[in-house]
């Protein structure tokens, strides 16, 4: 009598524990996107492109800035890059940011070139923990000083001559201030993010795509002009369009 009790009883634990099991699985097979879209477990992510431009009223004639140290390599003066619009306002070296959506894999790792006596590029975006090239076409010393947004110290490298090559890594997100002690004038900017982004280039344009289907919010960063984030709403293969005018803060 108790080894036929015994049985009955792991029976129905065994019948009861099949059927959760298949209860979860049932849940777990289906996955909801922001959009409502129900998309079955192990599918390609529902992705689209957000694309825009970036403008300002207004905007400067282009200026220089006087060259004040070897002025035989460097030239009299180089270019203002704190502000790079065209006649029409479009703005360049604008960074746009896609709030809480995560950087792919594979990105190309950052660099920064000292060329000119100016740094290029003068604004960029890379992933938090990335390992940035610093390199330099120069055969006059430089140095590649970064800041970090608390005004601290993050790398210093002496840059002597032309072809050197140092990596250095980019440990926290934030903006990045590159300065050149020996050339006061030199100056460049990375953003280092956890969200992906990309940099308006001339004709103030961006491209940001492997967006995931949902409404996000986009912030813009530039290192003398302001906007205000926005939400766009991004479609399963689609493009939505989008732009920022940019103003004094």
């Amino acid at each position: 009598m108790r080894h036929s009790k015994v049985v009955r009883f792991v029976e129905r634990r065994t019948g009861a524990s099949v059927r959760l099991v298949a209860a979860i699985a049932a849940v777990a097979a289906a996955v909801v996107w922001p959009s409502g879209e129900a998309v079955r477990a192990g599918a390609t992510q529902a992705v689209g492109t957000i694309t825009g431009v970036v403008t300002m009223d207004d905007p400067p004639m282009p200026t220089t800035v006087p060259v004040t140290a070897d002025q035989a390599f460097c030239g009299e003066s180089v270019p203002n890059e704190e502000i790079v619009a065209d006649e029409d306002g479009h703005v360049a070296n604008a960074v746009i940011r896609v709030a809480g959506v995560p950087w792919p894999e594979g990105v190309t790792p950052p660099t920064i070139d000292n060329i000119g006596c100016r740094f290029a590029p003068h604004v960029q975006i890379a992933p938090t923990r990335s390992r940035l090239l610093v390199t330099s076409q120069d055969d006059v010393l430089h140095s590649t000083h970064s800041y970090d947004d608390r005004q601290r110290t993050d790398f210093n490298v002496a840059m002597p001559f032309a072809g050197m090559e140092v990596h250095r890594p980019l440990r926290r997100p934030g903006v990045v201030r590159i300065e050149c002690d020996s050339h006061s004038w030199m100056r460049g900017w990375i953003v280092v993010s956890n969200d992906l982004g990309a940099v308006s280039g001339s004709g103030g344009v961006f491209t940001i795509e492997g967006v995931p289907a949902g409404t996000h919010e986009l912030t813009i960063w530039h290192e003398r002009l302001a906007a205000r984030p926005q939400s766009v709403t991004v479609t399963a293969g689609g493009t939505v369009e989008t732009a920022f005018t940019l103003a004094q803060p």
